[in-house]
């Protein structure tokens, strides 16, 4: 049996609590009508995104939050995340629309290639009903200084609504104008919102800046107030 259907199964079997024993999967359940599916990088999950989590749920949005690379065992590289099986994440995603609960997607860095390649296996109607939230989305096959990257394919997002957030002092904010054209060539609705003075994974950053570590405390806000703007769920 494929991990994630063990995953999913044991989510229903215990009743949307948090999994001890699981520390790939954590489940932060809430009795609100909302579910973030939260998918760390391919760095893995820091502790404020549980604590972020953890305070989300207290205000009655579940949150659903997978640590990919480490749960099936790949190395912590962008390569790594490419190997989750994107059927799994489909999976995974349809187990998430079947909950009742209006769902919507936030996947950090790398994170974003399984997500969407995902994404493309759902029915163009259950796509529709689902929201992707990108942190800093590394989707390059390629990336130079000073030169224009190559993407990865990830298939066909007719429908998705996906949102760039990206950090306005990352190295890679010049190439967001042509990730969003490579999304919305893909069929995506694409939209984009600028993190002032803030730098990719700002959160878990070895000398974080004094913004940084306020903002980082402030994740579930961040993104609670994303998607509220955005209403998307």
């Amino acid at each position: 049996m494929r991990l994630f259907s063990v995953l999913v199964l044991s989510l229903w079997a215990c009743s949307f609590t948090v999994r001890a024993d699981m520390p790939d999967y954590r489940v932060f359940p809430a009795e609100g009508s909302r579910l973030l599916l939260w998918v760390a990088s391919e760095r893995g999950r820091a502790e404020l995104e549980v604590e972020a989590a953890q305070r989300l749920a207290e205000r009655g949005m579940a949150v659903w939050s997978l640590d990919p690379v480490n749960a099936y065992f790949l190395p912590q590289l962008p390569s790594g995340m490419d190997a989750v099986p994107a059927q799994d994440m489909a999976d995974w995603l349809r187990a998430a629309q079947g909950s009742g609960k209006r769902v919507a997607v936030y996947a950090v860095s790398r994170a974003a290639v399984p997500v969407l390649r995902a994404a493309a296996l759902l029915q163009p109607g259950e796509r529709k009903r689902l929201c992707v939230l990108l942190m800093s989305p590394n989707l390059y096959t390629v990336a130079e200084p000073l030169a224009a990257p190559d993407y990865l394919d990830v298939g066909d997002l007719s429908g998705l609504r996906v949102r760039v957030l990206q950090p306005r002092r990352s190295a890679a904010t010049p190439w967001l104008p042509g990730q969003l054209d490579h999304l919305a060539g893909h069929g995506a609705l694409v939209d984009q919102v600028i993190l002032e003075n803030l730098r990719e994974g700002y959160w878990m950053r070895e000398t974080p800046t004094e913004f940084e570590i306020a903002e980082g405390r402030r994740l579930d806000a961040m993104l609670q107030r994303e998607l509220n703007d955005w209403a998307c769920i």
